[in-house]
């Protein structure tokens, strides 16, 4: 099972070179915060737990629970019901997040077509 952890983060495996990772997790960032409004009501923000899961979903290489993913990112005693609530029941708006954001596109060359930015 730790081998299959360890694949996850290797950049070549993604059909990357090493130095192309280097700043994924500020663009990660980036690209949560462009959605951050969808996740608040008008009682509540959601984006902590938006983040979370994330991050989960993209750091695991499988067995993608919302305990494991809470545990993965939170820490050994989270049980992933909090982010499991936040999926289920939080009113926000999933069209919104759906929603392709052609002002983000041409920021990364390929996306548009399919085709890799590197040449792949």
């Amino acid at each position: 099972m730790q081998a299959a952890t360890a694949d996850c983060w290797d950049a070549q495996r993604w059909g990357l070179v090493p130095a192309a990772i280097d700043h994924l997790t500020e663009a990660l960032r980036t690209v949560w915060q462009r959605y951050q409004s969808c996740f608040q009501t008008q009682t509540h923000t959601g984006n902590a737990k938006a983040w979370v899961y994330l991050r989960g979903l993209l750091t695991m290489d499988e067995h993608r629970t919302f305990a494991n993913i809470a545990r993965r990112v939170q820490g050994v005693e989270a049980d992933g019901q909090d982010v499991q609530q936040f999926m289920s029941d939080s009113p926000w708006p999933a069209r919104a997040v759906i929603r392709p954001r052609p002002s983000g596109i041409g920021c990364y060359p390929g996306v548009a077509t399919g085709r890799r930015a590197h040449g792949g």
